[in-house]
């Protein structure tokens, strides 16, 4: 069955120029946006005025742009995906053109010639019937509206995000509109924990982002082998996730072997992967803006040695256990306390520290973050609530040169999943689909994937040249 909304998008509408036409229809419902709006307008202070300010476009080099993604805030309250927009929200409400309104969007206006290169904006009068918010105005008001509120605001304001110099303009009258007055957070703090708990359209949506995610670490799994560079891991990766509809990476991919395994951000992805490498793979899709965050930790040849084994089965434990701790009522640090209890004396049982204490000084971060439409998403960090998205992610990191013997030097093992805490128990969401276990990973290693054909003898059979005569061309 295909909604009012589904219709709306597959017909089009029209409005000086292009058509404008959305193309997918499982994306959150203009009424989960005004109801979010609601909530949020019913929690402010009599007086308080709230802007949102999503960025523009960004430039990557010269003439080249980096491809748009809203801010979390403004998209979340609005569903708006077009850059260098703006909301306002006052409680008491704004009067405009003789209308008093208590939700204001602005856009950018159409643009027949620019669409021509960069593709059909809504505009005013398409956005308030697709985005369903009280007043809808041309970006180019802002500044009229807000010296407007100067007039009646009672000195409470809050900017949630921010623009670069694309729209200075804009910037500098909000900055020089609010400077006099009191700042106010009432309303992150309200939005903080509204996105901590997610509606079932959310979930949904997060399910999409985790399957596409546990689709690629099979991929990555069957793929790898000693000679093969990391990039054409994270390339594999970053494919499936295409494949299967997410927009983006959630964040940049980590495929670190040997010596980058034990780097917990790293993304050059240049280094080959060599045999005896252990890897630590940690990468997520983006799916209509949720993301999903999963860690695996594998060894090249497919096969673990005894050290890489015993590492990997201490973390696997702290997760599981991490992963149970995690039920409603629970405190949001439970599974970092039951986690690191277990690695501090793991690591003393291996002889790699004298003191549960010293395992600090390989593992150095947190247990679990919210997820949400941001990796790192904002929660209330209370305890543990039906509808929220964590990870449970504990790790331990031997760098080389590390005071322990030199046999457990250069084995980073990290095992995330991303967890729904339900009234029934928490669900792996991505658990269950990916192997975690030293079995499960052999196997499904032992098995070739997309990433087993050589990358330029791919390209010979495609393209078949003959290059030589060129080698001595001057």
């Amino acid at each position: 069955m295909i909604t009012a909304f589904a219709c709306l998008f597959l017909t089009g509408l029209q409005d000086k120029g292009f058509q404008y036409r959305i193309h997918e229809t499982d994306k959150i419902q203009p009424a989960e946006f005004a109801q979010r709006r609601k909530m949020l307008l019913s929690q402010l202070p009599a007086g308080n005025v709230t802007v949102l300010i999503t960025n523009p476009l960004r430039q990557r080099s010269n003439d080249t742009d980096f491809r748009f993604r809203p801010n979390s805030y403004f998209w979340y309250l609005t569903g708006c995906e077009e850059e260098s927009s703006a909301l306002i929200l006052a409680p008491d409400g704004i009067t405009v053109n003789g209308r008093t309104a208590k939700e204001i969007l602005f856009v950018m206006d159409k643009s027949p010639g620019s669409e021509t290169w960069t593709g059909v904006r809504m505009g005013p009068t398409v956005a308030k019937e697709t985005l369903g918010v009280e007043v809808v105005l041309s970006n180019t008001k802002f500044s009229e509206v807000l010296t407007s509120i100067r007039a009646t605001s009672a000195g409470l304001v809050e900017r949630i995000e921010g623009l670069d110099s694309s729209l200075k303009r804009v910037i500098d009258t909000y900055d020089t509109w609010s400077k006099p007055l009191k700042r106010d957070t009432t309303a992150r703090t309200a939005l903080d924990a509204m996105r901590s708990i997610k509606s079932p359209a959310e979930i949904a949506l997060t399910w999409k982002s985790i399957n596409a995610t546990v689709a690629a670490h099979h991929e990555a799994l069957k793929s790898c082998e000693p000679g093969m560079r990391e990039y054409e891991i994270s390339s594999l990766v970053e494919y499936i996730f295409a494949r299967n509809g997410c927009e983006s990476v959630a964040y940049g991919s980590i495929v670190g072997s040997g010596v980058n395994s034990c780097v917990l951000h790293y993304v050059d992805a240049r280094k080959m992967i060599e045999k005896g490498d252990f890897i630590c793979m940690d990468v997520g899709g983006e799916y209509h803006g949720y993301a999903s965050d999963v860690t695996r930790s594998y060894p090249a040849t497919g096969k673990f040695s005894p050290e890489q084994k015993a590492i990997y089965e201490l973390v696997e434990k702290a997760q599981e256990a991490g992963v149970k701790a995690s039920k409603v009522g629970a405190s949001f640090g439970a599974a970092d306390a039951i986690a690191r209890k277990m690695i501090g004396e793991g690591l003393v049982q291996l002889g790699i520290t004298k003191t549960p204490e010293q395992s600090r000084e390989y593992f150095m971060h947190g247990t679990s973050h919210y997820v949400g439409l941001d990796v790192h998403d904002p929660g209330r960090y209370g305890n543990l609530e039906a509808g929220q998205i964590i990870t449970v992610e504990p790790g331990i990191y031997i760098k080389e040169g590390s005071n322990c013997d030199k046999k457990w030097w250069n084995i980073g093992v990290r095992i995330e999943d991303t967890v729904l805490i339900t009234n029934e128990g928490p669900v792996n969401m991505s658990g269950k689909g990916l192997p975690r276990s030293v079995a499960e990973i052999e196997k499904i290693m032992a098995l070739k994937g997309l990433g087993n054909q050589p990358a330029g003898k791919l390209i010979a059979q495609l393209f078949p040249m003959d290059h030589s005569k060129f080698e001595n061309h001057r």
